[in-house]
């Protein structure tokens, strides 16, 4: 098999509301890093692996809107629209009729998809009707684990219950089949784990091989996933300079740090690579960038502001103080002396709360996720992993001991006293 003879199908429907308030009505492939929407990097992988015939399965034409029929990336693409969140069973059936040929099958965010391509297309040996990605874990009741006969795979479970697991090889989410899996797709009654179902129906007929993989692939669950994908991206980097960049005698650089066009860098800006600046922001004087932050287009990191593993969404703008481990989205504007608590006074994991359930991100470090176009006043601060909306007025000397949604205002209040 070549791998210009393969369709991909990318799922990019779905509602993204664990991904609050970075979303903001769009998919969560489409939040941009570095300058570009993530789907754009899943193409470009897709493209520079031979894959060029793209089905994107979208919940609306926001997506289409960007990428066209695919031509200014070099790839085509047809879409299909899944208006209502069914499951990835419902959004391949909606593609039935566009699928031509072998299908990867696969989350719209796999910017890291190039690494598995040619591996899979290798585990699909001849005679075989599919290959699927899998990796060991500790936990494998939490996902889809399959059974295995030597190369084959003879089940598949999703979420087994404790002690019931066939092994604890569990599907990562990305899926090599032949066009002829639809048919068994189609035979399975509506629900949320249609696709597994299919594929457990599907292995009992049909020879479908497993690859085990000892990287880590993307995930994009929550808001800090970002951290990791923003790393990743980071790590393929080199030290370079746009055009009509102004950068002050007495800054410091170091490091891989890429300076897109019109960046300017104030006087005694410290700057630790690998950090991303984009078009047209501003470091400020006195400031200081470092661990791998990214600062995107038209943002603003102010005089004498401290700045760690964080992005800076489009257009954001902060003064004075210390922004560690967050994340602030397009248009947001931070107060003076600003700081986000980004570690728990006891050393604990932080905890976030996500749809009114309290999630472990695995980290000890994360500060504040803030939406688009909030408002933070002068002396304020943030507690670690609280979650902030868009258009939300924060006001001055006002500590967020919680998460605070769309729209609200969120204020301290004085008592002014006078004395003779």
């Amino acid at each position: 098999m070549r791998s210009n003879n393969l369709q991909a199908v990318l799922l990019a429907a779905g509602e993204s509301s664990r991904m609050y308030p970075l979303a903001d009505g769009n998919h969560k492939s489409m939040i941009r890093l570095l300058g570009k929407p993530l789907l754009e990097y899943t193409i470009e992988k897709l493209k520079r692996a031979g894959i060029n015939n793209l089905i994107i399965v979208a919940s609306n034409n926001k997506i289409e809107s960007y990428f066209g029929d695919g031509g200014r990336f070099g790839v085509s693409i047809k879409y299909a629209i899944q208006d209502k969140p069914q499951g990835a069973g419902n959004a391949l059936l909606l593609c039935r009729n566009l699928i031509e040929n072998d299908f990867i099958l696969l989350n719209s965010y796999h910017i890291d998809i190039d690494k598995f391509i040619n591996p899979l297309i290798k585990a699909m040996t001849e005679g075989s009707e599919g290959a699927l990605l899998v990796k060991e874990r500790d936990n494998p009741q939490n996902f889809g684990v399959i059974g295995t006969e030597k190369e084959r795979v003879t089940e598949v479970v999703e979420k087994p219950q404790k002690g019931e697991e066939p092994s604890n090889l569990c599907i990562v989410g990305i899926y090599l089949l032949n066009k002829s899996f639809i048919r068994t797709l189609m035979e399975v009654a509506p629900e949320h784990y249609q696709l597994e179902t299919a594929l457990n129906n599907f292995v009992k007929t049909h020879q479908v091989n497993w690859l085990k993989t000892q990287e880590e692939t993307v995930v994009l669950k929550y808001p800090w996933n970002l951290f990791k994908i923003k790393d990743y991206l980071l790590g393929g980097l080199s030290h370079s300079i746009g055009k009509n960049v102004k950068i002050s005698e007495s800054a410091q650089i170091s490091g891989e740090v890429h300076i897109e066009d019109g960046v300017q860098i104030l006087e005694k800006a410290i700057i630790k690579g690998p950090c991303f600046l984009g078009k047209d922001c501003v470091i400020g004087t006195n400031s200081l960038v470092r661990k791998g932050c990214v600062i995107e287009q038209d943002a603003v990191v102010g005089g004498y502001m401290e700045i760690a593993n964080s992005i800076l969404m489009r257009g954001a703008t902060t003064h004075s103080g210390f922004i560690g481990d967050s994340i602030i989205g397009d248009g947001t504007r931070i107060g003076a002396q600003f700081c986000s608590s980004n570690v728990r006074i006891d050393r604990e994991p932080v905890r976030a709360l996500v749809k009114d359930k309290e999630i472990e991100t695995g980290s000890r470090h994360l500060g504040v996720i803030i939406g688009n176009n909030s408002r933070v006043g002068i002396k304020s601060s943030t507690m670690p992993g609280v979650i902030i909306g868009s258009d939300v007025i924060i006001g001055p000397s006002t500590t967020v001991l919680h998460n605070v949604y769309d729209g609200k205002k969120y204020y301290t209040k004085f008592a002014e006293t006078v004395e003779k």
